[in-house]
Parts: structure tokens; C-alpha cells; sequence
């Protein structure tokens, strides 16, 4: 699969408390651009950011993803609706994200969209690929 960076799409932050099992989507528009780091091969910029220069208060948030150290996962358990989260393989940390194109299926709100799967296919193609290519060059080293 071809991709071609920076990636962007509609998405706003969601908090989740684990001890009530309640997701609280913030209702700030967002962005999440993921684009390639100037840390080098494998590593990306992953920024989520207000769409609305006029929001006060919230700042832009900047995550550094290496590939094979993160996952990008659907939560299903979310069904109010479309859910994704940045899942941190080495530390466990979370970041959650709701997205926010619109859902034409009025009845399901949680239901994917195709630009959903999309995204979903080229972010884990992207960060899976990447870490497959690194582990075949430390095994011919």
C-alpha cells in the first residue's frame, strides 16, 4: 500500500476514566497529523491540534511514535461513537481520539466508515511495515 505523509484527518480527544468504564469526548474540534520525524527512519511526528485557531486554553499536543512501538486500535467497547486509540507497546500509555467526519448510519453511531478503515489501514500498514523493514536489517547485520 502506497502512502503518501503527512496523513490528516478530523479526530478530538477523548478521556476515559477505567473506573467508571465512561469514554467523555471532548468537543473540541481536532486534527491529528502524522508525518515522518526529523529523529530519522521509523520514527514519526504524531500531533493532535485544535482545527480553530480561536479555542483559548488548549494546547497542541505532539507525540513522538517509533514503528513497532505503537498500535492504532479501534475501541469497540465505545458505543457512542467511532473511537480510536494510540496504544504504547513499551509503556502501555493511551491516547484516545474520537473521530469526527461525519456518520451517515443515524441509528449507529459507532459504526466505521469507510475513511475510518482507511485511516486505520494506513496508519498500522505504515508503522507495521516499518517496523517489519528495521527487523530484517538488524537480521542481516
Amino acid at each position: 500500500m502506497t502512502l503518501s505523509l503527512p496523513l490528516k484527518f478530523k479526530a478530538g480527544r477523548v478521556d476515559f476514566k477505567e473506573e467508571t468504564g465512561i469514554y467523555t469526548p471532548s468537543p473540541i474540534k481536532g486534527q491529528i497529523v502524522l508525518k515522518p520525524s526529523e529523529e530519522g527512519k521509523g520514527f514519526y511526528s504524531f500531533t493532535w491540534s485544535p482545527r480553530e485557531n480561536t479555542v483559548s486554553g488548549v494546547e497542541s499536543e505532539e507525540l513522538l511514535v517509533i514503528a513497532g512501538d505503537v498500535a492504532w486500535r479501534r475501541v469497540k467497547s465505545c458505543t457512542g461513537g467511532r473511537v480510536y486509540m494510540l496504544f504504547f507497546l513499551s509503556s502501555g500509555a493511551k491516547n484516545m481520539y474520537w473521530m469526527q467526519d461525519i456518520n451517515d448510519d443515524e441509528d449507529n453511531p459507532s459504526k466505521e466508515t469507510e475513511k475510518d478503515k482507511e485511516i486505520f489501514d494506513k496508519i498500522n500498514g505504515l508503522l507495521q511495515s516499518e517496523a517489519r523493514e528495521d527487523k530484517e536489517e538488524e537480521d542481516e547485520e
